[in-house]
Formats: C-alpha cells, sequence, structure tokens
C-alpha cells in the first residue's frame, strides 16, 4: 500500500494523532494537501519560528504569527477555528520529552477526545515518542522518493535552469540513478550536474551517482563500492562461481514470468583469506549491480532506540537502491554477543538482530545479501536457518590447483603472466600448500620487492623464498580449521569442487610465542 493511500485510510478512519518522521517537509505537505483535498479540509501548518500558516489559493497565509510555543498551538488546536482540518506541527520532538509533561498530556487528552473533524500530524526527522503516547500516535515512516517522484523533481529542475528538451533527458536510467536520495538531494544532484554540463542526459548518470555516494557515506554505515574485480579474477572456488552464474539473470522480469523467485542471498563461512570479499565484488560486477558495503559496527548508537532505527535506515536505503547487493563483510562480529545481549547491553543487539532477520525474510525489493564469517562459533543460530538465505558456502583452503590460479591472477595483475610456466606455477604452488589467497598474493608482492632490489626481474626462486618466509594462518589455526570443516560438512555447500587437502602431520604443532610458554606450572 502506497504511503498517501495508508495516510487517507488513518484519517478517514479517524485517527487523531500521526506520527510522520521524514526530513521531507515539501513531501509531507504534498501527501497532507492531497488527502485535504480529497476530503474537503483546510490544512495547516505551525513551528516554532513562523507560527501557524493557513493554505489557501496554492499559497501559505499567515494565521497567528504569536502563537510558537507547542503548548499555545494545541490549545489552539481544540477551539472551532479548526473543525474539519488537518495541523502540522514540524519538528516538535523537542516537546515529546520527560521534560514537558504538560505537552504530553494535552495530546494525550486531544487523543482521548477522540476528535473526528480534525487530526494532528507530529512531522519529524526521527522517532521520538514518549511512552505515554505509545497507544494513542499512529507512527509512519514515510519512504524514499520513488522514480515517478524523482521526475517531478527532475522535470522542476529543469524549467529552474530554462533547459530545452533535448537537454534534459527524463529516461529511466536518469532516475534510477538518483533512487536512494532524497528530494532535496535529488534537486541538488540534479542542479549540480546541470551545472557542471549545461545539460542532464543518460553521459552525466556518473555525476548523479557521485553525488549519491556522498549522501549514502553521510549515513556512517553504508558504504558504495565499485569493483573492478570480476569472477574470474577469484581462483578455485568454481561451485560458488557456477551457482552466482546460474543467478545472474534471475532478477529479470522474464524469471519472474517463469516463475523463479528472487534470489535472496548467500552466507560464506570459511578461513580468513580465502577469497570471500573478492567473491563479493566479483559478484557485483558480473551482475551489473551497485554494491553497498553495511558496517554492522557503525549501526549501534548510545541513545535508546538509535541503534534499531539505524539498521532500519540502511536497509531502507538498500531497498531504494534495488536491484542491488548488500555486503555484510565478517558479520559474526557485529552481532557477537547477542545471546547475552539482554544483560549486556539492555537488548540492543537482540533487537537489532530480529530487525535484520524479519526483513530478510519478509524483503520484496530485489536486494541480494551477501554476508561473510570467519568464526562461526559467534554466529547466532537464526542466521543459519534456511529461508533467510539462498545458500550456506563454506570456503575451505585453496587446493593445488586453485592456488596455481590464484598466483597466475596476481601475477597477471602485474603484467608478469608471461614470465611463468605452467610448470614453474605448478611448482609454486605445491610449496605453498596451507596458505590463503591473501598469503599467496603477499608473496609475490615480497618477490617483486625483492626482484626490484636486485635490480632484475622476478622469478620463480623469489616468490618459493617469500612463500618460505611467512608462516601460514593454515598452521597456527590448524585446529580451528578441522573443526570448522567437521561443522560445515553437514551443514554448508562446498564452494570448491575439490576435496580439502590434509594437514601434514609433521607441522600440527604451531609455534609458541615467549608469553605463551612463561607459565613455570606448565
Amino acid at each position: 500500500m502506497k504511503f498517501e493511500q495508508a495516510f487517507l485510510h488513518y484519517i478517514k478512519a479517524g485517527a487523531t494523532l500521526i506520527q510522520i518522521i521524514s526530513h521531507e517537509t515539501q513531501r509531507i505537505h504534498g501527501v497532507v494537501n492531497k488527502t485535504a483535498d480529497e476530503l474537503e479540509r483546510h490544512w495547516f501548518t505551525w513551528n516554532r519560528i513562523e507560527g501557524i500558516k493557513k493554505w489557501e489559493q496554492g499559497e501559505f497565509i499567515d494565521d497567528d504569527t504569536d502563537c510558537r510555543e507547542a503548548s499555545s498551538v494545541l490549545e489552539k488546536f481544540e477551539e472551532d477555528d479548526f473543525e474539519n482540518s488537518l495541523l502540522i506541527l514540524e519538528d516538535c520532538h523537542p516537546d515529546l520529552t520527560e521534560n514537558q509533561p504538560h505537552i504530553i498530556r494535552r495530546l494525550r487528552n486531544i487523543a482521548l477526545r477522540k476528535y473526528t473533524d480534525r487530526a494532528l500530524i507530529l512531522a519529524q526527522p526521527i522517532t521520538c515518542l514518549p511512552v505515554e503516547l505509545e497507544k494513542e500516535v499512529q507512527v509512519m515512516e514515510m519512504p524514499l522518493p520513488t522514480v515517478d517522484e524523482l521526475k517531478v523533481v527532475l522535470a522542476s529542475v529543469c524549467q529552474r535552469f530554462d533547459l530545452e528538451d533535448n537537454q534534459c533527458e527524463q529516461t529511466l536510467p536518469v532516475l534510477e540513478a538518483a533512487l536512494g536520495l532524497s528530494i532535496m538531494e535529488a534537486e541538488l544532484a540534479f542542479a549540480k550536474a546541470i551545472v557542471e554540463k549545461s545539460r542532464i542526459t543518460e553521459s552525466e548518470i556518473s555525476l548523479i551517482i557521485s553525488e549519491k555516494e556522498q549522501v549514502i557515506r553521510k549515513s556512517g554505515y553504508l558504504e558504495y563500492h565499485h569493483p573492478q574485480e570480476n569472477l574470474d579474477d577469484v581462483g578455485g572456488l568454481d561451485k560458488l562461481k557456477e551457482w552466482l552464474n546460474r543467478r545472474s539473470n534471475a532478477f529479470s522480469e522474464s524469471a519472474r514470468e517463469y516463475g523463479l523467485e528472487q534470489p535472496r542471498g548467500i552466507l560464506l563461512l570459511g578461513v580468513p583469506g580465502t577469497g570471500k570479499s573478492l567473491a563479493a565484488k566479483a559478484a557485483s560486477n558480473a551482475w551489473q549491480f551497485p554494491l553497498l558495503r553495511l558496517d554492522m559496527g557503525k549501526i549501534y548508537g548510545g541513545i535508546v532506540g538509535q541503534s534499531e532505527q539505524n539498521i532500519r535506515g540502511a536497509l531502507g536505503i538498500a531497498e531504494t537502491l534495488a536491484p542491488c547487493i548488500l555486503w555484510i563483510d565478517e558479520i559474526e562480529k557485529g552481532l557477537s554477543g547477542v545471546q547475552s545481549s539482554g544483560a549486556t547491553d539492555g537488548g540492543t543487539t537482540s533487537r537489532v538482530l530480529g530487525t535484520f532477520l524479519t526483513w530478510m525474510q519478509e524483503k520484496n525489493k530485489p536486494v541480494f545479501v551477501l554476508a561473510t564469517a570467519n568464526d562461526i562459533s559467534q554466529l547466532p543460530p537464526e542466521l543459519l536457518r534456511k529461508g533467510r538465505v539462498d545458500e550456506i558456502f563454506f570456503v575451505d583452503l585453496p587446493d593445488s590447483q586453485a592456488r596455481q590460479e590464484i598466483l597466475n591472477i596476481h601475477l597477471r595483475r602485474r603484467d608478469r603472466g608471461e614470465l611463468f610456466s605452467e610448470d614453474e606455477l605448478n611448482h609454486i604452488a605445491k610449496e605453498a600448500k596451507g596458505y590463503t589467497g591473501a598469503e599467496l598474493e603477499e608473496a609475490v608482492k615480497e618477490a617483486l620487492f625483492r626482484a626490484f632490489d636486485k635490480g632484475r626481474e622476478i622469478n620463480p626462486d623469489d616468490v618459493i623464498a617469500a612463500i618460505k618466509d611467512s608462516y601460514p594462518l593454515s598452521k597456527t589455526m590448524q585446529e580451528v580449521i578441522e573443526a570448522t570443516r567437521k561443522w560445515a560438512k553437514s551443514r554448508a555447500v562446498q564452494a570448491s569442487s575439490q576435496e580439502p587437502e590434509a594437514f601434514d602431520e609433521k607441522e600440527n604443532k604451531a609455534p609458541r610465542l615467549r608469553q605463551e610458554a612463561a607459565n613455570p606450572f606448565i
């Protein structure tokens, strides 16, 4: 149901107090104006600077500029002058605190009188509702503008700059580029593109997107990525890449007509440095979807209710930018401690998790969630249930063939792909048993430094020497990796079709730090 229709139904049903959460005052005015016209009512606005203003014949007329206090306007609202009307109180949330009990009581009185000929709309940018009013006030969150609303904004901006029709392309790609912005932000993005290029066409989409990235970055918990990697840059993981390729067209209209559901997401579990984050970037590039990285650590705020509002805001932006990929890296770190949340943080982590899981289950927008995790022991069991995501993949250490592919990828990326033969790459891969993709990349970098220092081109011995001078994570985390393999064998799909390599018995002992053996009783 559209926001305007839901608002109209509330007014028709006799709701006296409605709280609208939005930064966009103009859109709120538009919704109220449309409802007032349909119900043949007058409507007013109030703020503590301008007092009460009445909308009449297409413009605001000062009605009572002396009425600057919230208590005064609420008292006036109950008078006969406001029969058959709607009144918007703008930014009155500072009055909805425990320091203003008389305001809260007066609002309760208005709600209890059950007026049917008038309604009070509390328009504010943040959720702020005292517990006394929770049962009396209907809370509505205004969604970000749709393509149709952005088309109106673009037409208005083009008219303001006196652009000709051939200078202003109101095409779907241009409008979709501004999805996720508020009306004011979209206005500024369109105007900035016009100022720079004296036109706004599909060629200016990159300018709109760059402005959108800045706005999304201001939220603090979402980042807009432009990945250059593709699936060919991912060594090994053939089953995961095959799965992603099969889903590449599953978001199309033809897939809906065929009867396919939109893919919901995947969870990548495994050892750090094995290519989970790289797979997320490659999927975004392969599908040509925007990649939004959600930082779960930044979701949590110090004010009561702020964390839940942040997660809802982030998910709302992702839905507005759909189709897109929502990438949550190391999700277990953001949700750790959920079992003890009630005792440690007042249940905030549990509520954030609940909001996120409910959204994953109920979402109908094409937002593909790609979450990665290193430590399965910290993952809440609710997240692992089928139905939340389409599949759970386990990303193991690369086998010999995958290591050879990874080495070749990193050498090609540095224009050294022709220097090594297949036999030499195979030899290096065997020497690098147990090394992750990230460790192999670092070995190639170190080998280049060594060759450069000696004033010659890189050779296989440089790479092997760099490998032998480092100690892989697989040796220091051997017990953890083996336990994770056992867990994943019956609960996850292997990301690679190759069987994982067994650990060498002689390498079971990992080196200890001096402080680890400092206890004289051990």
